[in-house]
């Protein structure tokens, strides 16, 4: 079995330096956006009122669950002034009410993420590649790798009374480019949730993620599963939904309750059943993970746990 001592080691952070270079990528791109994003023009060229947008790095790197081989961060670029909205729950009054309240605009999100790559490629020339889905900053000694993702407010209405009193679910929404599909996310959800979850284990779900992704990193490099069977986004949900229970022992009991649950789970069919953390997208489906290459990261996991 995999000794507390390795396991220990697994389940802490990158080293301080890879935490500075993911903080000096975040605050590069803020800054950048800050200095050079023209925001004036924007509103005068859109009849804008008003230009407002915040800077956040969302998943492991948000929750610092990485791991020093996980993927590029993703650093969001969230406009809020103008947003998106479902207004699917509201009554006919409300939805009178929020159409007297708010105008469409012909800003759209073409124009935002034109926007955002032409100051990052100006800044940092051939570093920045237009991707469907974000724009690529390469990184260098000082930063890592980074997709960067622009993106507008979704507002998933509740009550409409006015704008000063009203009720929504903050989610994020942007666009493929290479096809118009619309991506609908929800990075702060997500993040409260795992706030949550973090504490009601005393701080060992971070640590325990930490190590799954490890065992997973580990297997890769012996050839012993393909790489794509278990992304690391997916692993963190899927330790989300073991119960507080199986995080209050060292590393080596925590990893054995957690497996427990897990096979447990794939015996009496309940993984199926298994939510992301944001609570609001399933764990398995056309769109997430497949239940089958779960179930074999799962077995063959704690066949590489027990034996290593």
């Amino acid at each position: 079995m995999t000794s507390e001592d390795k396991l220990s080691i697994w389940a802490s952070a990158p080293s301080e330096t890879e935490m500075i270079k993911i903080k000096n990528t975040k605050d590069y791109i803020e800054k950048v956006l800050k200095d050079y994003l023209d925001i004036n023009e924007i509103k005068r060229k859109y009849n804008l009122s008003s230009f407002t947008y915040e800077v956040y790095l969302q998943w492991s790197y948000k929750n610092s669950t990485n791991i020093r081989y996980d993927s590029d961060v993703d650093i969001v670029v969230q406009v809020n002034s103008v947003f998106w909205s479902d207004k699917s729950e509201l009554s006919p009054d409300e939805i009178d009410r929020y159409n007297k309240a708010y105008s469409n605009t012909s800003y759209g999100f073409l124009e935002l993420k034109e926007e955002i790559y032409n100051v990052l490629k100006w800044y940092f020339g051939e570093d920045v590649a237009y991707k469907n889905k974000c724009i690529k900053v390469n990184g260098n000694t000082n930063r890592v790798d980074a997709d960067v993702v622009p993106c507008f407010q979704y507002r998933v209405y509740k009550k409409f009374i006015s704008v000063d009193n009203c009720h929504f679910v903050e989610w994020i929404k942007f666009l493929n480019t290479n096809d118009n599909t619309e991506i609908i996310n929800f990075p702060k959800v997500h993040y409260e949730n795992w706030c949550s979850k973090n504490d009601d284990t005393d701080w060992k779900y971070k640590s325990m993620v930490r190590v799954f992704k490890n065992i997973k990193r580990d297997m890769v490099e012996k050839w012993l599963i393909d790489d794509n069977i278990a992304p690391s986004y997916f692993i963190e949900n899927l330790i989300y939904n073991c119960t507080s229970h199986c995080f209050d022992w060292n590393y080596s009991e925590s990893t054995l309750k957690i497996f427990q649950f897990l096979l447990d789970s794939i015996k009496q069919d309940r993984l199926k059943s298994f939510l992301c953390v944001n609570e609001q997208d399933m764990l398995f489906s056309n769109k997430t993970w497949n239940l089958a290459d779960a179930i074999r990261f799962i077995n063959d996991a704690w066949d590489y746990f027990l034996n290593s």
